[in-house]
């Protein structure tokens, strides 16, 4: 269980750090128009609560709690700490283990709270086995 959930942060950072560095360059996109404001992190945290709240699975309350540490944690992460991560992954190894991944894990678990945690590790697991179901066979 311990690296499920540290896979589900890892994975939102690694995702929505992925889907920010490409969707500044595309013309009339949402994070680009974040991204050329004057307050940006406002800017990425109504864009991630706008996408978030499309599953209708959270709460408005938990959607801009989920948008306000994960955007927070994700402006932690430094340009070597990507490439640290990045790296580990292109090795085929576990970037969970890499000590500021743990780190960053715990504060976004502290910031987000046990019950909207737990939720959004159930949310997960059900949409994991719903790809898994949908996956072809081979």
């Amino acid at each position: 269980m311990k690296f499920f959930k540290s896979n589900l942060i890892l994975s939102t950072m690694m995702s929505a750090a992925a889907l920010f560095a490409t969707a500044t360059h595309a013309a009339d996109n949402p994070l680009q128009a974040a991204y050329k404001s004057t307050n940006v992190k406002a800017g990425l945290i109504n864009v991630c609560k706008d996408q978030s709240a499309k599953g209708g699975k959270l709460t408005a309350a938990e959607v801009s709690k989920y948008c306000s540490c994960t955007i927070e944690a994700q402006g932690k992460v430094t340009e070597a700490q990507k490439w640290e991560m990045q790296s580990a992954v292109n090795a085929k190894k576990n970037p969970n283990t890499l000590p500021f991944v743990q780190q960053g894990y715990k504060d976004v678990q502290a910031c987000l709270g046990a019950p909207l945690v737990s939720k959004l590790e159930k949310l997960t697991e059900e949409a994991m086995k719903a790809a898994q179901k949908q996956a072809p066979k081979s």
